[in-house]
């Protein structure tokens, strides 16, 4: 059925359109003075000549020196003169100075073989009826157009940092729907520097330096834009680092070029992963073979979704949190920021003072640093929708500016004696903390004004403090969409809810409300945390579970519970599941579709430009990457070029331009984001233009 026009957006089509006219032509003169070209279009009618008795007139046009009817620019051609038609064939035909004006195709050029495909009279295709089109957090408007859609988001996963799993720690990919672990992974990798790894056997990090392959006790996860994660090690008595680990195989590398992703698989699908399938003891590898004549479900350090590792700070200083902000609007990437709990008088940057390093979400590079006020020891952190980031720390907190690097690092923030243990955002961007000695449940709301007033930063530490007892140790914390806030009551393994939107100040337990009653998760629950379902998940560490409350739309508790394994002692209880950063710090979603032409040709299509409608309401914004490739499987590993943030992109121009061009396959991706909750940004139709080579069919 066609879209029907609504007044607030515009409309989109699924139909391939082309745009085509003649290529770059020559005139030949003939014996009569007609001219012909080789457009394709129909022979220039014979041109009687007139009379030009006082003047010169050699192609008896009419026009020439001294002619009645003027000055002829080329008088050895009878079609061009003033006042001619111009064809597109790269001439002057009428004479004004200019070529082809008006006339030249889609392409810019003559070509009889330059197309425009174009999404857009239908409702666009998605990824579960077209593959080649993938979406992640976008759908259709009754319109048919591309939003932002929460109900869309196809990541139904959690990750835990098993800390003392195989000696060495790992991460748990749990699927929150079927509560079953579907793989697992090494919390550090060797890929970092390949050449060494699969030459000489060496273990590096993206700076080249030597990567710790034991005890590197993980604890801290963190899921980005693309649903990548990254998990930050600890590792006493070593030195901290943080990896990156792919969530979909084309996000991964075929690094030892087989053309098969070597990763982990839970093969027979008990819901668990299986580390030893031979039994010989040791960890498997690509080189294992199962007993069960099945693929091994665990590659150990040949597994191709993690990515790379990056060591930062020195021995023994902890690296216990990690998180994402809005990043610089690169398409799955955000900065990652890992903090140092304990000060080191071997640090060169600071011997006295905790640090947080800001990394490059796409490639593991230091980015910068911040020092931090004395007595912050972090222990988790979360980055607001305004970009500023909270830690959580032993004590005391502070507050980072993610977006503008001249301001300096916030004042102390004190609570008294509170050991703050995990840290959320809400949808109010006020800044919650499970606070672990004192029992307590803490909110702070900072005192925000214009962003761009000069006293905002020292506003910030002008806020409010609420306080909510407990009778237990309190750890891990989240918010959801709902109003609630969910914290994890350690001591009994219970799940806490309480209202966000109580008024300032200090209250009894009586505000809480214990999700699992008599059905204790017990032994030793850190984490807790929301999928993206919106039902509310504990980590339990001493028993190595992951427990799941299904709530009702309205956040209640319907019954049903359910559990599954994962890795040995997981401790996991930040943003595992990325909730937060998709719901609060940016909601963002992507439309990509992958493009291929001109098929019986030889030699591959030179692509020209993407053009885009779009309504994109204040604090929403619509971006767009275009990738290229001559190799299908190699198009998501290919460099991305953007953004370009208004129509038309031209791709032979910056950002670009976009490289192999001439190429067969081409990969065009919108981002779209908001800073404004419930407000999205709508993609109406974009089309893609491409030029075939000479010796494939004319269109």
């Amino acid at each position: 059925m066609k879209k029907q026009f609504s007044p607030f957006f515009l409309i989109i089509s699924v139909l391939f359109l082309f745009r085509c006219t003649g290529e770059a032509g020559t005139y030949e003169k003939s014996n009569n003075n007609n001219l012909n070209n080789n457009t394709g279009d129909a022979e220039v009618d014979t041109i009687n000549e007139v009379p030009c008795p006082d003047g010169i007139d050699e192609d008896g046009d009419g026009y020439g020196e001294g002619c009645p009817m003027g000055p002829d620019c080329n008088d050895s051609v009878a079609a061009i003169h003033p006042g001619a038609v111009e064809r597109c064939n790269g001439f002057d035909d009428n004479c004004n100075d200019e070529i082809d004006e008006g006339v030249l195709n889609a392409c810019g050029n003559c070509s009889t073989r330059c197309d425009v495909e174009q999404l857009g009279l239908e409702p666009f295709p998605m990824e579960d009826t077209d593959p080649n089109a993938e979406t992640e957090g976008t759908g259709l408007d009754e319109n048919g157009d591309i939003i932002l859609s929460e109900e869309d988001n196809d990541f139904f996963y959690l990750w835990t940092a098993n800390t003392n799993d195989m000696g060495r720690g790992t991460v748990s990919k749990v699927d929150t729907r079927n509560v079953k672990e579907v793989a697992r992974y090494f919390s550090v990798t060797c890929w970092a520097k390949p050449s060494l790894y699969l030459q000489q056997g060496i273990c590096r990090d993206v700076n080249n330096n030597d990567v710790q392959l034991n005890a590197n006790s993980p604890s801290r996860t963190a899921v980005d834009f693309n649903f990548d994660v990254w998990v930050a090690n600890r590792a006493f008595s070593g030195q901290p680092s943080v990896t990156k680990i792919a969530s979909k195989r084309s996000n991964c590398i075929d690094r030892n070029g087989d053309g098969v992703i070597q990763t982990s698989e839970d093969q027979d699908g008990d819901g668990n992963i299986t580390t030893d399938c031979d039994g010989d003891g040791l960890p498997d590898n690509i080189s294992t073979v199962c007993t069960n004549g099945l693929p091994p479900e665990f590659y150990g350090m040949d597994d191709e979704c993690v990515l790379f590792t990056t060591n930062y700070a020195v021995t023994n200083q902890l690296g216990r949190s990690v998180c994402l902000d809005k990043g610089n609007m690169e398409v799955g990437a955000s900065n990652v920021w890992v903090g140092t709990y304990s000060p080191s008088s071997a640090n060169p940057i600071s011997q006295t003072n905790n640090i947080f390093y800001k990394i490059d979400g796409a490639t593991g590079q230091f980015l910068g640093y911040q020092i931090l006020p004395s007595g912050i020891t972090p222990y988790g952190c979360a980055v607001d929708q305004d970009g500023i980031l909270w830690v959580s720390s032993w004590g005391l907190t502070t507050f980072i500016d993610t977006v503008n690097s001249a301001y300096p690092v916030g004042p102390v923030l004190s609570v008294g004696s509170s050991q703050m243990y995990g840290i959320t955002i809400d949808d109010q961007k006020n800044v919650w903390f499970g606070g672990w000695g004192s029992s307590m449940i803490y909110r702070y709301r900072p005192n925000r004004i214009d962003y761009n007033d000069a006293d905002y930063y020292n506003q910030l530490a002008a806020g409010a403090w609420t306080r909510i007892q407990h009778s237990n140790l309190t750890a891990g914390i989240a918010a959801d969409t709902r109003g609630y806030v969910w914290t994890a009551d350690n001591s009994n393994g219970y799940i806490l809810r309480v209202n966000q939107d109580l008024l300032d100040g200090d209250y009894d337990s009586s505000v809480i409300t214990i999700m699992n009653p008599g059905n204790s998760f017990g032994g030793n629950m850190r984490g807790v945390g929301i999928d993206f379902d919106g039902n509310v998940w504990g980590i339990s560490h001493d028993i190595s579970r992951a427990s799941k409350i299904q709530l009702t739309p309205t956040g209640d508790a319907t019954g049903a519970v359910q559990t599954t394994y994962v890795g040995t002692n997981p401790y996991t209880y930040s943003d595992f599941t990325g909730y937060g950063l998709h719901k609060f710090t940016r909601p963002q979603g992507i439309y990509t579709y992958t493009f291929t032409a001109c098929e019986g040709a030889l030699d591959p299509p030179t692509w020209f430009s993407v053009d885009w409608s779009s309504t994109e309401p204040s604090g929403t914004n619509i971006d767009v990457y275009v990738q290229s490739s001559n190799v299908a499987s190699e198009l998501n590993s290919a460099q991305q070029y953007g953004p370009w943030e208004t129509s038309p992109a031209d791709l032979s121009e910056l950002p670009g331009p976009v490289s192999p061009n001439p190429a067969w396959y081409i990969k065009v991706t919108f981002l779209l984001s908001t800073d404004v909750r419930d407000i999205t940004p709508i993609l109406h139709d974009f089309d893609v233009t491409y030029d075939c080579p000479t010796g494939s069919p004319e269109k």
